[in-house]
């Protein structure tokens, strides 16, 4: 394979192409074919791949990594694994240390908080909860937990694109599942179907018919009264704009989502309180990922003005640390500094690790954060360390994970146990 086509192919169909294209292109680097990046201590523990949505592969998240400068990489999906192995020995051929987990949605519907606005944009009671330092042993026993549970998701997404198909057919257009949606999806292969691949797929079917640039503009203000911020606007005026499809997608979710929505089931989003000591019992680290009100546009540009989780925030930790979770994630380029110290002093209150991720899931996301302080950042090196310290042990016996009851009797104080497993990260790369 050529080193131009190998590059090319990192988003192909096949996985093993896929893998294939890594290998070349890590031979060419080892060739001088390709200028080597150096490595920076930086990590992203939160990208997704086209296993869940996304417009990379797990081998292309490897590579955006290498090219990037991470040191580490760490991949996240809704409701599904599939892509685990492929991103782990992607990540090997390129020198990139990676760390495996995946995304679900738990229902607080048994608690004192039901009925409260969390994460979720879409529906109360509802939050979403990435989980790190998955150990590779137990992904079978993971998918067992999961595949349920992508199977209640697929029938609800049947009911929310019949939503989509009876406005669009006032334009003259239609949306189907099997046409439409699963191929722009890898649900025949393990991953999940969300409702960003829904709104992809309307966005392709309605660039068929109207033009990029003045044409879909028009046709998004004037047809569907949709109000979009001049960046979004200006992003579709750029008729060669590669991301064109996705920033099509961005603005549709602020429109359809109202009026496509389902609600989740309890069967689609376990019960908080029981999935948790689960998790934990197989060895994975739960979290929350703090998402914080938005007062202005979000990063992503798909999420307007709206108050999540900042006014019960406290209340939340303290019920979650009840059940046994003890490590909260946020993406800090998308909150303020207030609440940034805010979630810092909280994660203190409750002795939680504090994980950072971007959550990258769009084309136009670097995976990079340039503007944190070396505070910060130096606290974030470091747990990442821990989490794939924890994957390494626990891979071997839960009993050495990093929550188990026979580590936390050894290293009772946070800070030092996030030491110790820094060193068993780093030690376990070098082996």
């Amino acid at each position: 394979m050529k080193l131009e086509t190998a590059l090319k192919s990192l988003n192909h169909k096949d996985r093993q192409t896929r893998l294939e294209s890594v290998r070349r292109i890590s031979r060419g680097i080892k060739n001088d074919e390709l200028l080597p990046v150096n490595r920076r201590n930086e990590c992203n523990n939160h990208v997704h791949s086209q296993y869940s949505f996304s417009p990379y592969s797990p081998s292309m998240i490897a590579w955006k990594a290498y090219r990037s400068g991470l040191s580490t990489c760490g991949i996240i999906d809704h409701e599904s694994v599939a892509g685990c192995g492929e991103f782990r020995e992607a990540c090997r051929l390129l020198g990139i240390v990676p760390t495996i987990g995946f995304e679900i949605r738990l229902n607080w519907n048994h608690t004192i908080l039901k009925d409260r606005m969390f994460n979720n944009p879409d529906q109360k009671s509802v939050g979403y909860f990435p989980i790190h330092g998955v150990p590779f042993s137990r992904l079978p026993e993971i998918e067992k937990f999961l595949y349920p549970i992508r199977q209640e998701r697929f029938r609800r997404n049947q009911k929310m694109v019949k939503n989509i198909d009876s406005i669009l057919h006032n334009y003259g257009l239609e949306l189907d599942m099997d046409w439409d949606v699963i191929p722009v999806s890898k649900w025949l292969e393990g991953g999940n179907i969300t409702e960003r691949h829904l709104l992809y797929a309307t966005a392709k079917k309605l660039l068929q018919k109207y033009r990029p640039g003045q044409e879909m503009i028009s046709f998004l203000k004037n047809r569907l009264g949709i109000q979009m911020s001049e960046t979004s606007e200006s992003y579709l005026t750029q008729t060669e704009n590669p991301f064109y499809d996705f920033d099509v997608t961005n603005i549709l979710k602020g429109f359809f989502s109202e009026y496509m929505y389902v609600n989740a089931s309890e069967t689609e989003t376990p019960d908080v309180e029981k999935a948790i000591p689960y998790l934990k019992k197989i060895g994975c680290i739960p979290t929350y990922t703090y998402l914080g009100d938005v007062k202005t546009e979000s990063v992503t540009g798909d999420k307007k003005p709206q108050k999540f989780e900042d006014d019960i925030l406290d209340e939340m930790l303290a019920l979650l640390r009840s059940y046994g979770m003890g490590a909260l994630s946020y993406a800090p380029r998308r909150n303020d500094s207030h609440q940034i110290n805010m979630v810092r002093k909280l994660c203190k209150k409750y002795d939680m690790m504090e994980v950072a991720g971007e959550d990258i899931n769009q084309p136009r996301q670097p995976f990079v954060n340039l503007h944190l302080d070396n505070e910060i950042k130096k606290y974030f090196d470091l747990t990442t360390w821990a989490i794939i310290g924890h994957e390494k042990m626990a891979d071997v016996s839960l009993d050495d994970g990093f929550f188990s009851k026979k580590t936390i009797k050894k290293y009772p104080e946070l800070s030092e146990r996030l030491k110790v497993y820094e060193k068993f990260g780093k030690t376990a790369v070098r082996e």
